[in-house]
Order: C-alpha cells, then sequence, then structure tokens
C-alpha cells in the first residue's frame, strides 16, 4: 500500500523534542542540533515536532515552519521528522501542513479541533481538511481524548491517515480501534510512563517528553522488549519513571527544560503563560534529581552512550 513504508519507519522512541530558545526568546538553532545529535546518538529514530512539549501553539508560524525546516535539512536523512500542526484554525493548520511539507517532512500530525467544533464531526471535518492538504502521511494526535473504537475507525477513512499518537492509559481500547482499521497504521505510545506496557499492547513505539533527557533508557527499553527480556525492560522503565514522577509534579514546563540544562544542554524556559526558574528555584530542583541518582548530571555533553542503538538500524 501506499503508506507502509512510512509506516514501517516508525518503530522505536521518537523524541517529542523541545524547541530550545536562547536569551532572548529566540528558536536557539545551534541548541536544537546539539540536542538532536545527542538523541539520535542515543537511539532515537525521529522527532515529533513543535508539539505539546515542543510549544507549537506558542510559537509564530514561520518558527514553526523553520524548526521543522532545520531539523530535516540537518537530520533529515537519519530520522524521520514528524510535523505537528495543530492550530485553533483548522485553515491555518492546513497552511502549516503545507509549508511542512515544502520542507521535507516525512509525515504530518495534529490534535483535533481546539475550542471551537470539538464534536466528533468537528473532529472529522477538521481532520479531514487538514491531512489532504498534503500526500504525506498523517499522525492523528489523540490526547486526552476518549477512544471510542467503533466511531473513531471512521478517521482511517482519510486516505493518508496512517498513524495515531495515543496519549492516554486505556491500551485495551487502542487495540480493539487497530483491529477494526485493515490497513498498515504506526500506533505510538504518548505516555512515557508506560511505554513498555504500549509495547505489549502492540505499539510499534513512543513519542515523549522524557525522551529528549534519556533517550538512552527508551532505546534499551525497547531492544529489551524486542528480546523478550520483560523484567528488565519493566526495571528500566521504573527507574526512569522516578524522573518523569518529579518532572510531572511541577506545573511549570520550564522545569522540564531545566532537566536539559542538568544534563548540559540548556534550552532555556518555556514561553509564557509560563514562568523561566530563579536561580534558587533550579537549584533546589537540581537538589532533588542528584537524590534520584538517575540522570547524570552533564552526562550529555561526553561521549555517546555505546549501549544504544538505533531500533531503525537493526535487521
Amino acid at each position: 500500500m501506499k503508506f507502509a513504508e512510512a509506516v514501517s519507519r516508525l518503530r522505536g522512541p521518537f523524541s517529542a523534542i523541545f524547541t530550545p530558545f536562547d536569551a532572548r526568546n529566540q528558536v536557539n538553532f545551534e541548541m536544537l542540533s546539539r540536542m538532536a545529535e545527542f538523541q539520535l546518538a542515543n537511539g532515537i529514530c525521529g522527532f515529533f515536532v513543535c508539539g505539546s512539549t515542543g510549544e507549537g501553539l506558542l510559537l509564530s508560524f514561520d518558527e514553526r515552519v523553520s524548526v521543522v525546516s532545520h531539523l530535516v535539512e540537518h537530520f533529515g536523512s537519519r530520522a524521520v521528522v514528524i510535523a505537528h500542526v495543530g492550530h485553533p484554525s483548522t485553515d491555518v493548520a492546513g497552511q502549516l501542513a503545507v509549508q511542512s511539507q515544502r520542507v521535507g517532512a516525512h509525515w504530518i500530525a495534529s490534535v483535533g479541533p481546539i475550542y471551537h467544533g470539538t464534536t466528533f464531526s468537528g473532529t472529522l471535518r477538521h481532520y479531514q481538511q487538514i491531512a489532504t492538504a498534503t500526500d504525506l502521511p498523517f499522525m492523528i494526535y489523540s490526547i486526552g481524548s476518549e477512544i471510542v473504537p467503533e466511531r473513531d475507525r471512521e478517521l482511517f477513512s482519510i486516505g493518508n491517515v496512517c498513524g495515531m499518537k495515543y496519549t492516554g492509559a486505556n491500551f485495551y481500547s487502542v487495540q480493539q480501534l487497530a483491529r477494526q482499521v485493515d490497513r498498515p497504521v504506526a500506533w505510538m505510545s504518548g505516555f512515557d510512563e508506560q511505554f513498555v506496557a504500549g509495547q505489549l499492547f502492540g505499539f510499534h513505539g513512543g513519542i515523549g517528553t522524557t525522551f529528549n533527557f534519556a533517550p538512552e533508557f527508551y532505546s534499551g527499553i525497547f531492544q529489551l522488549v524486542q528480546q523478550e527480556k520483560m523484567n528488565e525492560a519493566a526495571a528500566r522503565q521504573a527507574e526512569i519513571n522516578k524522573v518523569t514522577y518529579l518532572m510531572a509534579s511541577y506545573e511549570n514546563r520550564s522545569y522540564h527544560k531545566a532537566i536539559m540544562r542538568y544534563i548540559g544542554l540548556d534550552c532555556g524556559p518555556c514561553r509564557a503563560p509560563y514562568a523561566a526558574l530563579t536561580d534558587a528555584e533550579y537549584e533546589s530542583f537540581v537538589k532533588k534529581l542528584d537524590a534520584l541518582g538517575v540522570l547524570k548530571r552533564d552526562g550529555a555533553t561526553g561521549v555517546k552512550n555505546q549501549t544504544a542503538t538505533n531500533p531503525r538500524n537493526q535487521n
């Protein structure tokens, strides 16, 4: 089928990559490259760009296209670049899709309608318009939404819809949806702390925030599951979940990005309405990270983790 090859490339861990900012609150492309290199060297297979973690809705139209363009230009031959184009305006999302294809994105993705048209009929119209704006494979980004298999299978009547990022915990409902779709689909989990569970329910990989600063954990977990070493995979998941739990305890997402600073890749704070951390807040947070003993301070500035293997490069 037309998109079978594209679907086959979505296996393993994908980073919902942060958008780094400099001291002037502008996109820091040099840091973006450093982050991408670090993640690829430690087994990440590609990038979900300008999603929730990437602050897509806090970026301008041109900024969003430029971030996609940069990752395609510098890493597109080594990684799958998924451009998230979600926007409150379906028309603007469609325009973002067109421009993302123009700069070379491999996939288009979008959340459902935001604020307006949030019924299922509205969602279907929304996805129909965005997906058909290009001829690229399209990924539905289901975040916080209930999956109703008998209803949601209609989304896959749109010709190039062949992927779903599911940020939820009811893997059973997605499994039942998958049984009702009669073509190749890339099913990607979005709850970092349940990456192992997603694999056991047949998900092809995952897309996550914590993959930014702990890529070797998730590439390692994926490999262990492929090797049917479930106890080891679960133990690895439990270890990184200590960091996930700490991170998720903060409403201010600038704490999430502060973990990048901790490992040696300072990508700045999040944009408003989030607030930059004070020095005192950062130092207090660092003490908590140190106490966990999971991540290595300045660990990203060293050599590649030699145990990490990109799953897409395995036979």
